[in-house]
């Protein structure tokens, strides 16, 4: 729903009406039906009963980027009281008991976990540039700080997936895991978070993650993202997903904008990648599950040895990346600035 939320507000607006009818209705439903208790719920029926009360860090990021993009389009400043209500509840009842960072999940113990951290920073930065509000930026200044001194290894320039109780990489039934797509993630949100609180050492982490997935995160042979590798850059995930190659998108983009040219970014790499997307992600295939792919549908995941499509099923929240990614793409085309809002 969160997910949804932003996709409608964020072409809304672009002026696409049809987003701009819907948005107001998912933004709605999401307040209505998916808050309690001052925090964003996990599960619900299409009825809208609960089904999981639980505070989950990554359902509750989603929801508060959804806000920040229903307000950029809205005004509506209920969405900024949510927030912050959703915030002060978050550093109550999530809190890390190593005093950095948050728990993954409130009723369950596990690893520490880089990836709703790193959605909760995007919410942040984007609540922070939106509306001005110092809650906002705290939140953001206190996740790159917990990006620079423990998601982020120094000496390797690896971002980890798990961490344990003291946030060591931690491996979980295998190596420890690196996920190049989270990695370029990382270098648009860095970016950003520079932009935002003009902080060259973001900069200088992002170069350097986007060097080790640009070395080490690619498929050889088609040159698609992979899913996993170690920190050692060998791969440990045969199957390749779309949104990897989107967030690839969105992380040429950014190098483009401040450094103009280079590896991997420059207009011809930039082309390529595209060329991959719709070839792959966009296109129907001669047989199997795709074989029939209908307009504004995409392939989700690709078996790693026959590139061809592994699931059955278009997943709603792989929209979130897709849209994000080619509205990044027309928004720097346009000449817009990072925090306009306007997608093309």
């Amino acid at each position: 729903m969160a997910r949804q939320t932003y996709v409608l507000s964020h072409a809304a607006i672009g002026g696409m009406q049809a987003a701009a009818s819907a948005a107001p209705r998912a933004a709605r439903a999401l307040m209505e039906h998916g808050v309690e208790d001052g925090q964003f719920l996990c599960l619900l029926a299409p009825d809208g009963s609960v089904l999981d009360p639980a505070a989950d860090l990554y359902d509750i990021a989603f929801g508060l980027f959804a806000m920040a993009w229903w307000y950029r389009f809205s005004g509506d400043r209920r969405a900024l009281f949510v927030a912050e209500e959703s915030i002060a509840n978050l550093r109550l009842l999530l809190a890390s008991p190593s005093g950095r960072g948050f728990v993954a999940r409130a009723d369950k113990a596990g690893p520490h976990q880089q990836n709703p951290h790193m959605h909760l920073f995007e919410a942040a930065i984007f609540l922070a540039a939106f509306s001005g509000r110092p809650a906002f930026r705290a939140l953001a200044d206190d996740l790159f700080a917990l990006a620079e001194d423990v998601l982020i290894d120094r000496a390797t320039s690896t971002l980890a997936e798990f961490f344990d109780d003291a946030w060591r990489p931690l491996g979980i039934d295998g190596p420890i895991r690196i996920e190049p797509g989270h990695h370029y993630e990382w270098v648009w949100l860095l970016h950003r978070y520079g932009a935002l609180a003009n902080q060259p050492r973001a900069y200088a982490i992002a170069d350097k993650l986007f060097d080790f997935a640009l070395r080490h995160g690619h498929d050889p042979q088609t040159g698609l993202v992979l899913s996993a590798v170690s920190p050692a850059g060998k791969s440990i995930a045969t199957d390749l997903r779309v949104w990897p190659n989107t967030e690839f998108l969105k992380a040429q983009i950014a190098m483009r904008e401040r450094h103009n040219s280079g590896p991997g970014f420059d207009a011809a790499a930039i082309d390529a990648n595209l060329d991959r997307i719709s070839a792959y992600f966009l296109t129907s295939q001669p047989s199997g599950p795709a074989a029939r792919l209908a307009n504004g549908f995409w392939i989700d995941c690709l078996e790693g040895d026959s590139y061809r499509a592994k699931s059955d099923h278009v997943p709603a929240s792989t929209l979130y990346h897709l849209f994000f990614a080619f509205a990044e793409l027309l928004r720097h085309r346009s000449g817009h600035g990072h925090f306009s809002g306007l997608p093309w």
